[in-house]
């Protein structure tokens, strides 16, 4: 059965963000890319971050964003310290007590593959956008390498399994259903940044809870074997990539 994004990270999310505590730079790329893809041109825009577990968006967004975090994991949500967050929100992702277009923007990375009901919450984000509100998502793409690592990987060696509900043609569909305007849907690559490759090891080990402790060179063969990595004298880079999607509220 599939389980539920509350489910699964009340029971992962502090170790999540002891991953994004040790090692905060290692997923920037993956940040600002979301943020680019927004593309918001509002001043001082109100930006609701879903889910956002335990926050690390602030940093990315431009100059005088009122951000507001909402996750439905009250582990997760509680982990963090959210800097810069104006408001947290424990809720589900369907269902923000927050009135009608209170946002200018919603930004989801890496969080929507584990909700069920996706269309719920895309007919949610609709109703909590402004009229030219923008939504950018970033998640692993149906049948892509990245999508791979998480449930064959990932997937074995988190007892909790792994099994993801990935993007593609039929999210841009659900999302047009709800009346957004798709103004972009594509995947992008991009690395995921360590200082050796022990790091990068560790670093996967703790974001995606892997408690069946894999060996390094276990663990090392199944990366090489779905996204890949390169290393040089400086430094040590993780293949990633998602399928970004924006799109706005006509």
């Amino acid at each position: 059965m599939f389980k539920s994004y509350t489910d699964i990270y009340d029971r992962r999310g502090a170790v999540y963000h002891e991953a994004m505590q040790r090692w905060p730079l290692a997923r920037a790329h993956e940040f600002e890319t979301l943020v680019v893809t927004a593309s918001i041109e509002v001043n001082e825009p109100v930006i609701l971050d879903i889910p956002s577990g335990g926050g690390y968006l602030s940093e990315y967004l431009p100059k005088g964003a009122r951000l507001i975090s909402v996750d439905s994991a009250p582990n997760f949500l509680n982990s963090g310290t959210h800097p810069g967050v104006a408001q947290k929100i424990c809720a589900p992702h369907s269902k923000v007590p927050l009135a009608d277009g209170v946002s200018d923007a919603i930004l989801s990375l890496a969080g929507l593959h584990h909700i069920d009901d996706q269309q719920a919450v895309f007919r949610e984000w609709f109703r909590l956008l402004k009229t030219g509100g923008v939504v950018a998502i970033g998640d692993a793409k149906h049948g892509s390498a990245t999508a791979e690592f998480l449930d064959g990987v990932v997937g074995r060696f988190n007892s909790m399994g792994h099994v993801g509900n990935y993007l593609g043609a039929t999210q841009v569909a659900m999302l047009e259903a709800e009346g957004f305007n798709v103004t972009l849907a594509e995947e992008k690559g991009y690395p995921w940044i360590f200082t050796d490759r022990q790091q990068m090891l560790g670093f996967c080990r703790t974001l995606f809870c892997m408690d069946k402790k894999p060996a390094d060179d276990e663990l090392l063969a199944e990366i090489k074997r779905t996204v890949g990595f390169q290393e040089s004298d400086t430094h040590c880079e993780l293949n990633w990539g998602l399928f970004f999607v924006r799109a706005v509220k006509v």
